[in-house]
């Protein structure tokens, strides 16, 4: 049986200031044998500042500051290269605003212990989520037509609560994934599901952000669709 001995945990903030420290804590204090890897966005409300501190409590807490807003795509990518160079079995992706709770996260690696790639699932029977009324629909709307236009035998597209084998993500990382922003969440599974047939699902209940605003913008909407029909029209041509 494989076994993922070494662990790396990735969450990339924007203006996380007011979740990060306990997010760290919490992380450590469930799973301490994983390392920890954050990437932040030179966010203008002291995160990084947080993030330099708290280094010096966490040994295996690693930090990357980035000059500017570089996209939470490329900051997942990023996080694939470092986990490959820096010799990791598999790797970890969570949101930094604890709406992934990491108390899921034994669950996570020891399903990873038999499967190449790992996804919590709000949309599968036990999951749930904290959404209101229009986001639980745009959500939902999102995830229905991901599934559908691109045959993706999974309930959950779009969230990034998910864990990965060294294997894929070398495969991975030789993909040319040029979505930047949330639209890399679908695509990103699309491609795994490409590559492997060891996946699987677990439900979890997708709490909204518990401090701070949501970084979902119309225009990442927008993008979206746009990346969605593309890649449709793409996959019906081959």
């Amino acid at each position: 049986m494989y076994v993922c001995n070494r662990i790396l945990v990735f969450t990339a903030t924007f203006n996380e200031a007011e979740n990060v420290e306990k997010l760290v804590a919490d992380i450590f204090d469930i799973v301490p044998q994983v390392d920890m890897l954050v990437i932040d966005d030179h966010s203008p409300d002291g995160t990084g500042d947080i993030l330099d501190h708290l280094v010096a409590t966490y040994s295996r807490l690693a930090i990357i500051h980035r000059k500017r807003k570089l996209g939470l795509g490329t900051a997942h990518l990023q996080a694939m290269d470092y986990a490959v160079k820096n010799n990791y079995d598999a790797l970890v992706t969570m949101d930094a605003d604890f709406s992934h709770h990491p108390k899921y996260l034994p669950q996570m690696l020891a399903l990873l212990e038999k499967h190449d790639f790992v996804i919590g699932s709000r949309y599968m029977e036990g999951g749930g989520s904290g959404y209101g009324m229009v986001r639980t629909l745009i959500s939902k709307t999102a995830n229905v037509l991901v599934r559908n236009f691109l045959a993706i035998p999974l309930k959950e597209c779009t969230t990034s609560y998910r864990g990965f084998r060294r294997e894929l993500l070398i495969n991975i990382l030789h993909k040319n994934i040029t979505s930047t922003g949330y639209a890399f969440m679908f695509e990103m599974v699309y491609v795994v599901c490409g590559m492997t047939e060891k996946i699987a699902e677990f439900p979890i209940y997708f709490m909204d952000r518990m401090k701070g605003e949501s970084k979902m913008t119309i225009l990442e909407i927008i993008r979206g669709v746009a990346r969605l029909l593309k890649l449709t029209v793409s996959k019906r041509m081959k």
